[in-house]
Formats: structure tokens, sequence, C-alpha cells
């Protein structure tokens, strides 16, 4: 009884000698060949984890390598530019799962150290017992830490003798400190730094600058950036999309608008901002093609805040005088005359329909701020002439006042010799202190609607056929016609370059109207409001000269 029970337990130790000598070949020859084949090695640890207990130590330490490597070349293509988020997606799975290897072959690796095994499978001498788990932890800790200070220090290559030789992460952090400092250039206190954009904000210059294209903005001769090529020709809806990564499909339906643009209207989106920034762009282009009539003959300077700001009309400089025998300068002093003029902030509320944006209807956009534009410009153009073109100055007299010299007795037609007195009395101005001015000729004839057309035959350039009719002023004078002037009054108006009876100015750094949305930004529209900071006033009187007309 004893004796066959002895022969089948004899058979069966044979059989299962025999099938692990015919399988630890195929084992070590895939773990050897992992680089080569990485699925190999997967299923060698999905479904033979029993495997690794017949490899020799030097091969687990060679497929360990292996795996570290398999792991740098990862990180180094994730790090590739033009990769799609999906394709980011599966490499970050796959690294995961090397490191996932790394970490079951190192804790088998530390396990065979620690029960004494040697390169060759021998044994050595066992050290003390060690908690397995924790120092499973460390290891783990200590891997991962070390690939990722190397793959930001641009050292991926480092890692895997780093790990091999069991450097700590302190030591490895003071390496890669040594691999920065060596290779960094000496500082040049000249060198210039310069910013660059980073993705995201590229794309959004890009969708800006496409959009204010498609609301009125005029393309440069060269055409679109390279990066709004892309974005050309496409709607507002189109773009909310983008901005958002909508994967919905074709938009096919209001429905679908509606639920872009209520995700577009979400704080973290891009969107709100980059149609603030395109509405801005095109209504800045509508308002500087609508100039009101007023800025030929006056002076702009901008306003630091919205305080009175006090303009000093300096009478002239001292005239020269002989220096006398004894070297004496005399000392001289300056006339002024203080006008105060400021700024304001002005605004209107208006509201882009949901109509509007479901109907991705750009031209109607365009066109309400095209409208804007011409708005502004005639807002500019009435408050001059309602607040500053006759104003009271510090004297407490008008711009035009007998007083100031610069008001005609009685109105006549607009002829040369009218003009010539016109001329003459701003000529005979003088500065604050009674000295003669260096030029003050008129250079503009300012008229309402009444009298441009007179103006303009007076002007016409027309070859005399006398010496008696010829106009000399044909040529010189430059009209100008504004709808703030009724009936028969006309102006002349020197250059501002010599001297202007006006400042006007915007609020640094606000040099033309802007959008501001408003809150919120979504399915039923939204609401923006257009603002202008702009002030004028009158600061002189002796650059001009008024005509009553007949």
């Amino acid at each position: 009884m004893k004796r066959p029970l002895f022969l089948a337990v004899g058979l069966m130790l044979a059989v299962a000698l025999v099938s692990a000598i015919t399988w630890l070949p195929d084992a070590i020859n895939a773990a050897q060949h992992v680089a080569a084949a990485g699925h190999v090695f997967n299923d060698l640890f999905a479904n033979a984890p029993h495997a690794l207990a017949f490899t020799p130590l030097a091969v687990l330490r060679t497929n360990l390598k292996d795996l570290q490597a398999q792991a740098t070349a990862k990180i180094k293509e994730a790090q590739a530019d033009g990769l799609d988020a999906e394709s980011v997606r599966t490499i970050e799975n796959d690294h995961e799962t090397l490191l996932g290897q790394i970490r079951a072959l190192t804790m088998e690796i530390r396990q065979r150290e620690a029960a004494g095994e040697a390169e060759d499978g021998d044994t050595d001498p066992v050290d003390p017992p060690v908690d397995a788990d924790a120092a499973r932890a460390a290891e783990t800790s200590r891997v991962t830490t070390i690939m990722d200070l190397a793959s930001r220090a641009g050292h991926p290559d480092l890692a895997r003798q780093a790990i091999t030789d069991r450097v700590t992460v302190d030591a490895f952090r003071a390496q890669m400190f040594d691999q920065l400092v060596g290779r960094q250039a000496p500082i040049d206190g000249t060198a210039r730094v310069q910013l660059g954009n980073d993705a995201n904000e590229t794309t959004r210059a890009a969708m800006v600058e496409a959009l204010s294209y498609g609301l009125g903005v005029r393309v440069p001769e060269a055409g679109p950036s390279e990066a709004a090529r892309q974005f050309m020709g496409r709607g507002v809806i189109d773009l909310a999309a983008e901005s958002i990564n909508y994967r919905g499909g074709r938009v096919l339906n209001a429905r679908q608008i509606d639920d872009i643009l209520t995700r577009a209207s979400h704080s973290t989106s891009d969107f709100p901002a980059i149609f603030e920034n395109a509405l801005n762009r095109t209504l800045e282009g509508r308002y500087a093609l609508a100039q009101p009539t007023f800025k030929p003959f006056t002076r702009q300077r901008n306003y630091r805040d919205f305080r009175p700001h006090t303009s000093v009309s300096v009478g002239d400089f001292p005239m020269l005088q002989k220096v006398l025998e004894t070297g004496e300068i005399k000392a001289g002093t300056f006339g002024e005359g203080k006008e105060t003029t400021q700024a304001f902030s002005y605004a209107r509320r208006i509201q882009i329909t949901r109509q509007m944006l479901i109907n991705d209807d750009l031209g109607a956009i365009a066109d309400l701020l095209s409208s804007y534009g011409g708005t502004v410009a005639l807002f500019e153009e009435i408050t001059f002439y309602s607040l500053a073109f006759n104003a009271k100055l510090a004297d407490g007299k008008t711009v035009f006042h007998a007083d100031h010299n610069n008001l005609a007795g009685a109105g006549t037609v607009i002829d040369v010799d009218n003009i010539g007195k016109g001329r003459a009395a701003m000529g005979k101005q003088t500065s604050k202190d009674g000295n003669p001015l260096l030029a003050n000729s008129p250079r503009f004839l300012l008229t309402g609607p009444d009298k441009s057309t007179e103006a303009e035959k007076l002007l016409a350039t027309i070859t005399p056929a006398t010496a008696s009719n010829v106009n000399p002023f044909s040529g010189k004078l430059v009209p100008i016609e504004t709808s703030q002037i009724s009936g028969n009054p006309w102006y002349l108006l020197g250059a501002p370059d010599m001297g202007s009876n006006w400042r006007w100015g915007y609020l640094e750094g606000y040099e033309a109207p802007r959008v501001r949305m408003e809150e919120p930004f979504g399915t039923q529209g939204f609401g923006m409001s257009v603002e202008h900071d702009f002030g004028c006033g009158a600061v002189d009187s002796r650059f001009g000269w008024k005509n009553p007309g007949a």
C-alpha cells in the first residue's frame, strides 16, 4: 500500500519538474525582450506572477532597467508638440501601467535581496527582518520621485541609473541641481527679457482677430495672421463652441446654440473676453473713421484723471536785454492766464439680442457697432460746440467777445475784404505781457451749412482775368463745415501748432470708446455698455476771429 503511494507522489513531482524546466526558458526569454514587445511582459505579470520566482535576480534587474527606459520614453513622448487630448490620455495610461510594473518588479527584487539571494541564485546571510510593506512603499516613493525630478530637470536619462544604483531622493535632487547650475549660461546684464505667449493666449488672440474682421474691421493687405486664418469666416456660435471645446458634433438647432451660449457664459470660459475684445477692436475702427470737425483747429492733451486740470497760458518768455558792462543779467517773469478743463465719463447701455446670436448674424452686430462709432463722434461734436466753442473764460467773458478783439463789429458776407479784416485782427493780437505774437495767421474758415457754399466759392482755385480779381486766400484757407453752427456766422481759426483757443482730450489709457460686457452673458442675449471718457474746454481767445455774418 505504501509503495504505490510513494510511486504516485514521485511521478507527480517528476511531471511538475519537467513542466517547470520546459516553461522557464520561455519566461526568461519573454522578460529579456520586454523592451521590444511590451505586451509579453504585461501578460507575464497578469497571467503568470509565479514565474518571477523562477527568474534569476540578475535577469529581474535587467528587466527593471528596460521598464524604466520605457517609462522615460513615455515621458518624452508626452512632451511632444501637436498631440491631441486623446493621444495624451493614452500615453498617460501606458506610463501608469509601466509604473505599476516597475513597482511590482522592484518589490520582488527587494524581497529576494532581503532573503539573501545573490546574483547567481545563491543565498547570502539573511539580514534582520524588516517591515515589508513599509519597505515597498518607501521604494515606490523613491522611484517615482526620482523619475519626476529627472523629467522636470530635462534629464530623464539619469533617472534609470539612479534607481538601479539605489541613489536616495536627496542625493538625486542635489545631482539635478548641479546639472542645472552647470548648464546655466552667464548672466548678461544687457540682455532684454522677452515673454512668450502660451498656446491658449495665442488662440484667444487669433479668435479675437478673426471675429473682428467678421464684424467689419478692415483686413490688412498682407492678410490675417497665420494663427487667425483657421478661424476666418466662422461665426459667433462656432467660435463660442471652439472656446469651450464643444464636442456635440455639428450645431443644427437652437437648443444646441442655447446650450453652447450657456456654457460659454461661464466664468471659466474665454468666450466673453474674446467677444468683448473683438467688439472693442471693431468699435475703435468705426470711431476712427468718423472724426469730429473741431479736431483740426484744436489741441489734444489727455487727462491723467477726472479732476479739473489747469491749463496755463504762458504769455511769452521775457524779452532779452543787453548784458550790462558789470555782467549783471536782469531777471524777468512770465505772464500767465489760468483756464480749467475737465474730463468726464459718459456711457450708454445697448443689447445684443438672443435672436441675433441664434441667427449668428455678424452683419447685424457690425451695423450696430458701425452706427455707434459715428454716434460717439457726433457726441464729441455736440459736446464741443455746445460747451467749449464759445464758453466763458477765467475773465468771465466768452471766447469771442469785443473785449478780446476777436469779434467783428457788424456781420458781413464772406469776401476777400472782410476776411482780410479778420486776418488783420488776429495778427494784432498780443501776448499776456503785451508783446506781439510771432505769427497768428488764419488757417481754417469755419461755417455752418447756410454759409458753406459761399465759403467754398470764395476759396475755389480760379485763374483771374485781371489782377483786381485775384483772390489771395485761394488755396490758403481750408473750409470746414459743421451742422452745430446755425445761421450766418463764420469764423477764421488758426493752426493749432501756433496756438489754439481750445483743448480736448481723453482719459489717459482710454483713447477711444470701449465696450464692457455685462453679466450674465447667456441664452437671452447679453447687455453691454459703450463707455467713453472725454473732456474739452476753452483756454484762450487770441487764435480765432468771429464775423456774425449777413
